[in-house]
Parts: structure tokens; C-alpha cells; sequence
């Protein structure tokens, strides 16, 4: 009788763990939608970087911008708006243009919370991180705009989430994982070239898989899975340029940079000529523009749209952005001098072996833009910074910062940080989502000494 009342105690723990799950994933993604869908209308004008989007031809590949045509169309888009120049009036709804991005954006907190749970994350901390993610006022602002980045960091993340779930799988099933993570490659580079870091943290994370290997058979088929990915990744990559040609059938502005001869390959390679031409071109300069060191004190905000006291800043959470440096800063302090003192000693991070996969990724993420010298702006540091903020929230759960259900002290200070996140994004809404009065905000910034 006691062992058959603990193995229903047992199955009980495991019930409410699988529910405790689901309910945290149908919160954030509540939260996601609720907070980036509502009203993607407005403003009815042109804001931004949706000058460049509305317009045939830009320096990145065409996949993102193949879905956020699909969404439109779907969406009964019919082509009427004038995308000259910011501010310019919608002569129809742009909403259809804005759905493919914010949905994007909806997705991505759900996507840390998964990422988190694989490596290793207990619910409390893996949510946190969710919840900070679903409350960041930058990335709302980026998902309510015509842009790509949202797709690139799901993509990115996809990618990476696949590939794990696939280190724990066998067979067939092992394959397919391996197969759905390098199709998302393709979709990352294939939505801005700086979607290689998913592919360079993906063959990352395979060589260490091999190099643990002693077993030469298994070591062959680590090699096969590398090739199947790769051939997955780059399959999704043409598919995309082949029905780019393939839709890209009437003349326009696009055909003074570019002219198909029906070609498929060479067209190709000629056109990523051009584009690589055309962004090493880039060079003047502008007000917003700020170097990899700013971003992750935010020092220039991106002024996105204005109308009489009313605009939008693409602002990060401060809370988020602020605390997730100094934790990262700790974790990555932590890592160089603790382990210089002694290079075979057992540390606290070594608890977690895959600890080191965010940490990679966010090298890979950062790197290469250090050395670019065309104008970069603050969203191209969203990739690097969801990276450092998951490799945080995995440190301060070694640290034991999150176990709220057994020590009072940290189930304060978590409440307290979820309660401060959610506030500070509340005081950020006008500048968010374009609402009065903008005045304020504008004397706040240039008090502290941020912006152009």
C-alpha cells in the first residue's frame, strides 16, 4: 500500500508539472499576442524602416519578405501604398503588411521558454525569461513595423530549438528534427545574411557533439547528420531565390540595380553580387546609427514615427536590457577569473553542461558586426541580446535565484522583478505604441544623455 500511494504521488507531481507547463506556454503566448496584435493599423502612415521594406529592392535575401507578402495577400493587400518617405499617409489598411512580423514577435517569448526548458531551465526561471521577453518594449515596437528581425530571431531560435530536440531523439525521429532545424537555417540567412550565426551555432554545436564521439561509426554518422543538414538548409535557401524569380515577373524600380535573364543560378550568384555591392555602399551616416558597445545600455533609441505629440521610440525595457547586461557581465566575469585561477577546477556552471550554447551563441551573434562600418542601429542587437539574456536566466537558476517555492527571500525578489518589468513597460507604453504625450519622454532622453 505505501509504494503504490507513492507511485500515485509520483504520477500526481508529474500531471501538475506537464500542466504547470502548458499553462505557462499558453500565458506567454497570450501575452505575445495581446500585447503586439491589437491595432497594428496604427499609425496608418509609414514608419521608418518601411520606406526600404514597401520598396522591390534592399541588400537582404527575399524569404522574410516572401512571408510578409503572403500574410498581405492573404490579408487582401492590394498594393496602394505610397512608401516613399516616412510619414506618408496609408491609403489602405497597412495592417496585412504588419501581420507576419507581430506574429513573429508573439512567438519569440514562447520560443525562450522552450529553449530555456532545453537547456536545463527549471519552469520558474525558464518563464521569468519568457515573461521579460513578452514585456520588452522594444521588441513590441519592432513587431508592429514592416521588418524583418522578428522573423530573423525566430528563425534563429527555431533553429537552435530543433537541433536541440534532436540530440535527444533517435532514428527517424532524430533526422527529421535535424532536417526541420537546418530548413529553419535556411529561412535565417534567408532573412537577412546575419541568419549564418544560426548556422554557425548549429555546426558549433555538432563538432562538439564529434569531438565527444570515440566510436569512428559514430563519428561517421555525426558527419551524415552535419551533410543532411547543411543540404536541408541549403535546399530552403534556393527554394526561397527561385520563387523570388519566379513572382518577380513585371518591371519597376528593382530593375535598375538588377535585370533576371532567366538563369536561375547565375541570376543567383550575380544578384548576391549586387547586394553585397550595394550594402558595402552604405556609408553616410545617420543620427540614429550606434556602435555594438551602446547596445546594451541602449544609448541611441531609434526615433521611429512622429505626429504632432505623439511618436515611437524603439526603446528596450530598461529592466530587461539593463539587468540582463550586468547579470551577463557577472556570468562571463565569473567564467574568466574563476576558472583562470585554476583551469582543472569544478565550477558552479559546470553543473550545467550546455551552459555554454547561449554563450556561443551570442559570440557568434556579436562578432561580426564589431568590424562593419556601415550605419548598424540598435535592432541588429536582438539576436545577441535574447542569447545573453538566456544564458542569465540560466546562471542566476544555478545561482538558485528562482526557487520561489521554497525559499521566501527569492520568491520576493522574483515577484519584485517581474512586478518592476512589467511597470517600467507600462511607463514606456506611449512611446511604444505612439500614444500621448511624447514631450516627456523626449526631456527624459536627452536628460540622461541618450540619443543622437
Amino acid at each position: 500500500m505505501p509504494e503504490i500511494k507513492i507511485q500515485q504521488k509520483s504520477a500526481d507531481l508529474v500531471c501538475i508539472s506537464h500542466k504547470a507547463v502548458l499553462l505557462s506556454f499558453a500565458i506567454i503566448l497570450g501575452l505575445g499576442l495581446l500585447l503586439r496584435l491589437p491595432f497594428i493599423s496604427y499609425p496608418s502612415q509609414v514608419v521608418f524602416d518601411e520606406v526600404g521594406f514597401g520598396k522591390l529592392f534592399d541588400i537582404h535575401p527575399p524569404h522574410g519578405k516572401l512571408l510578409i507578402t503572403a500574410g498581405a495577400y492573404l490579408g487582401g493587400y492590394t498594393g496602394s501604398i505610397d512608401f516613399s518617405k516616412i510619414g506618408t499617409p496609408c491609403s489602405e489598411s497597412i495592417a496585412p503588411l504588419r501581420f507576419i512580423p507581430a506574429l513573429a514577435g508573439a512567438w519569440i517569448p514562447v520560443l525562450v521558454l522552450i529553449l530555456l526548458r532545453q537547456l536545463g531551465a527549471s519552469l520558474a526561471a525558464a518563464f521569468l525569461g519568457a515573461l521579460f521577453l513578452a514585456f520588452d518594449n522594444a521588441l513590441v515596437v519592432q513587431s508592429r513595423v514592416i521588418g524583418l528581425d522578428t522573423l530573423l530571431v525566430l528563425f534563429i531560435l527555431s533553429s537552435l530549438s530543433a537541433l536541440l530536440a534532436a540530440r535527444t531523439r533517435t532514428g527517424k525521429s532524430k533526422i527529421g528534427f535535424i532536417v526541420l532545424s537546418g530548413m529553419l537555417t535556411g529561412l535565417s540567412v534567408g532573412t537577412k545574411f546575419t541568419g549564418l550565426a544560426a548556422a554557425g551555432l548549429a555546426l558549433v554545436i555538432m563538432g562538439d557533439d564529434l569531438r565527444k564521439e570515440k566510436t569512428a561509426g559514430v563519428r561517421w554518422m555525426g558527419l551524415i547528420h552535419a551533410a543532411v543538414f547543411s543540404c536541408a538548409a541549403l535546399a530552403v535557401y534556393l527554394l526561397g531565390w527561385k520563387l523570388h524569380f519566379q513572382l518577380m515577373i513585371f518591371p519597376g524600380e528593382g530593375d535598375a540595380f538588377f535585370r533576371p535573364t532567366a538563369n536561375f543560378i547565375n541570376d543567383t550568384f550575380q544578384l548576391h553580387r549586387v547586394m553585397f555591392s550595394a550594402n558595402a555602399g552604405i556609408t553616410a551616416s545617420h543620427p540614429y546609427s550606434s556602435f555594438w558597445w551602446q547596445w546594451p545600455m541602449m544609448k541611441k533609441p531609434i526615433f521611429y514615427w512622429l505626429n504632432r505629440d505623439a511618436g515611437i521610440y524603439f526603446i528596450g525595457n530598461p529592466v530587461v536590457w539593463w539587468s540582463t547586461g550586468l547579470v551577463f557581465t557577472w556570468l562571463m566575469g565569473y567564467l574568466i577569473f574563476a576558472r583562470a585561477r585554476n583551469l582543472k577546477q569544478s565550477l558552479l556552471v559546470d553543473r550545467n553542461p550546455v551552459l555554454w550554447i547561449p554563450l556561443a551563441g551570442y559570440l557568434i551573434s556579436i562578432i561580426p558586426l564589431v568590424p562593419v562600418q556601415r550605419p548598424l542601429f540598435l535592432y541588429h542587437y536582438l539576436p545577441a541580446l535574447i542569447f545573453s539574456l538566456i544564458a542569465g536566466i540560466l546562471w542566476i537558476d544555478l545561482l538558485g535565484f528562482t526557487r520561489i517555492a521554497s525559499l521566501r527571500c527569492q520568491r520576493i525578489s522574483y515577484y519584485a522583478a517581474v512586478g518592476c518589468c512589467v511597470g517600467v513597460f507600462f511607463l514606456l507604453t506611449p512611446v511604444t505604441y505612439g500614444l500621448s504625450p511624447l514631450s516627456p519622454y523626449q526631456t527624459m532622453l536627452g536628460w540622461i544623455g541618450f540619443g543622437p
